[in-house]
């Protein structure tokens, strides 16, 4: 009878922390079964969001240090290593620079992923599409800003040198490194989630079609899913 209280209180001892641990593991870390659909939305958005700080914070240091070089050999070149004019335009990409480094600190491009990195919980549909739609729609706003911002800043930058100053050569030189510049920006940022809901919006859409007959006029609706 001794021997098997012994055991008994043996088996309770390694037995109930084992199943505790077990059951703290399954509550932490519950298994989230995704549609291939969901899966596919929450890889875009994921690797969107790590892109993203990564993306902010090397055009950032890109910009700054354009915009430090760039003023410092302006302000102490010997005047007869440069012109007034080539020195003239790095003040100019030195301006532009700085801009570049106040856009990326004062609009961040910022993807909200809560509950689908990371610990994934299980999450409606329409939830999981709203977190989508909100990143393509942020990953649009910071294309924009980048190709007609960019192309703004450059052409005023151009104007500035070219009728300005009379300094065509520096002028289309800054233009064309600034433009440059803007087009590899807008090329490495992470787009993968608004290429995937303009993808969705094209598999999912309804059309209006006028339906014309002998008897009858009227509009029919016809959708995609």
């Amino acid at each position: 009878m001794l021997l098997f209280l012994m055991r008994a209180v043996l088996c309770f001892v390694f037995l109930v922390p084992v199943a505790a641990a077990s059951a703290r593991t399954a509550l932490a870390a519950p298994v989230v079964h995704l549609s291939a659909g969901e899966g596919e939305i929450d890889d875009a958005v994921c690797e969107d969001f790590d892109r993203a700080a990564k993306w902010n914070l090397a055009w950032t240091a890109t910009f700054a240090i354009a915009a430090v070089g760039s003023a410092s050999i302006a302000a102490f070149a010997p005047r007869d290593w440069i012109g007034s004019d080539t020195r003239a335009g790095l003040y100019v990409t030195a301006a532009k620079a700085t801009v570049g480094v106040l856009a990326k600190v004062l609009d961040p491009l910022s993807i909200n992923v809560e509950g689908l990195c990371g610990d994934r919980h299980p999450a409606s549909a329409n939830v999981r599409h709203a977190f989508l739609v909100e990143a393509a729609q942020r990953e649009r706003h910071m294309l924009i800003l980048n190709i007609f911002g960019g192309l703004a800043i450059n052409t005023a930058g151009l104007l500035y040198l070219g009728y300005g100053r009379g300094a065509w050569e520096s002028a289309w030189i800054s233009f064309g490194i600034g433009s440059a510049v803007g087009v590899a920006s807008a090329l490495t940022a992470p787009v993968h989630s608004w290429l995937l809901q303009r993808r969705l919006d094209r598999d999912h859409h309804i059309a209006a079609v006028p339906m014309i007959g002998r008897r009858s006029t009227g509009v029919a609706l016809a959708g995609t899913w």
